[in-house]
């Protein structure tokens, strides 16, 4: 034990007063210590309680966020669908003009050579055809290369 110079050293069973308020003192520290440690336990057990509702609200939001992922990915892949479905109708519908396009030429091909057969070789002339035999009808750039051939030739 060690010894303060203003304290007396005394047996246990005779305890001096200022060794008695010395005791006490200490015992009331500890008290308090121990109220300070408990109220420190309740705050850790509020933090436990918090951390543990956080937790559950992620893992709620994350429930959400993969719910709305797997609706964005099925969107997704349904735009997909719809645009090979529109790339699909394009083509068909290009397909359908194309021979369109080239059943009309057919025709024409085919009334030309129809109304030049029944004209006889006194119309035979397929300008006039398409023209009507109207020369206002018929194509001035045509006419004017023909004259000027015309021309160089004289």
């Amino acid at each position: 034990m060690m010894m303060v110079p203003t304290e007396i050293s005394e047996p246990a069973c005779g305890l001096t007063s200022p060794a008695r308020v010395k005791m006490r003192m200490l015992e009331q520290m500890a008290e308090a210590l121990e109220d300070q440690a408990g109220g420190l336990y309740r705050r850790a057990a509020a933090f436990e309680e918090e951390e543990f509702e956080l937790n559950r609200e992620i893992e709620e939001r994350q429930t959400e966020i993969n719910r709305l992922t797997l609706k964005l990915e099925a969107m997704r892949g349904e735009r997909d669908r719809v645009i090979e479905r529109i790339e699909s109708i394009s083509r068909e519908s290009a397909a359908m003009r194309e021979v369109l396009v080239n059943d009309e030429e057919d025709a024409a091909l085919d009334v030309i050579e129809d109304r030049t057969l029944q004209s006889g070789p006194e119309r035979g002339d397929p300008q006039s055809v398409l023209t009507g035999n109207d020369p206002s009808r018929s194509a001035v750039f045509f006419r004017r290369i023909a004259l000027a051939e015309q021309m160089g030739q004289a």
